[in-house]
């Protein structure tokens, strides 16, 4: 099944998050981005509708069609006809097939680690070092998985995978919690000690399972009841720590537990 959403919505992402995102990235005139698995244009689009005067190259590279065709006719709606022809470059590929002389002042990598498998992940850190410019950073907004998190949290999104048919993507999805993370990084290059592995910043993320039902489940409420159904199970039968990180609450349509994401830059 090809999934087809709004990841500002399944994921809660409010004004400020994109605030914060843009503050620590510091995109600059005649800056040259690389948007790795941009999907459908969300931040390039974000950043567009706060920086509309700033002159800046934006190359938005995704393997699914799907979504380019989808972010082609997104960003041609939502901006102007000289950031659609002038600034914005579609690149339809797979990171680990792409090839460029081009060297980037940014590459951001916002929720997309996590569909290679881990040891992908580590040859994409190598090669997005490799394709910086001289004083270019890499800025990664991804799960937080702190210890008593990091098995709980992939448990709910993978079974909710599995449940929506997402088979494809249930096999890919590779979540790594901060200690594998920081590995990755100091194998990568991109940092010398676990010291200089520390977010930019850390933010609250609302799981709220309602979001998912219409676009994911496609309002099968007996798979998305057997969701519901598996994540109360599970998170009973978690420890008092993860408990006292990650919250649970009933509502009349589903649930929400408190997670967090973090945004990394090196």
């Amino acid at each position: 099944m090809r999934r087809d959403v709004n990841f500002k919505t399944i994921h809660s992402t409010n004004e400020k998050h994109f605030d914060i995102f843009f503050e620590i990235l510091n995109i600059k005139e005649g800056h040259l981005v690389l948007d790795i698995g941009g999907g459908y244009g969300e931040v390039a689009f974000e950043f567009y509708r706060r920086n509309k005067d700033i002159s800046y190259h934006y190359h938005l590279l995704e393997p699914s069609e799907f979504q380019i065709n989808k972010g082609k006719d997104y960003i041609q709606k939502n901006t102007s006809d000289h950031f659609y022809n002038g600034k914005v470059k579609y690149i339809n590929t797979d990171f680990l097939q792409f090839n460029t002389d081009e060297k980037y002042d940014h590459i951001i990598l916002k929720m997309v680690l996590q569909y290679f498998t881990l040891e992908e992940q580590l040859v994409v850190l190598k090669k997005s070092k490799s394709l910086l410019s001289k004083n270019g950073k890499i800025t990664i907004w991804r799960p937080y998985l702190t210890d008593y998190v990091s098995e709980f949290f992939p448990f709910i999104i993978l079974k909710k995978d599995e449940l929506a048919y997402f088979n494809q993507m249930k096999n890919k999805i590779n979540f790594c919690s901060e200690i594998e993370f920081k590995g990755l990084v100091l194998s990568s290059g991109l940092a010398q000690n676990n010291e200089d592995i520390e977010p930019k910043f850390v933010f609250e993320y609302l799981l709220d399972t309602s979001a998912r039902f219409h676009p994911e489940f496609k309002s099968n409420i007996d798979l998305y009841n057997e969701w519901l159904s598996l994540i109360e199970k599970a998170y009973l039968l978690t420890d008092k720590k993860t408990k006292d990180i990650v919250k649970f609450l009933k509502t009349k349509n589903g649930l929400i537990l408190n997670f967090q994401r973090a945004i990394y830059q090196f």
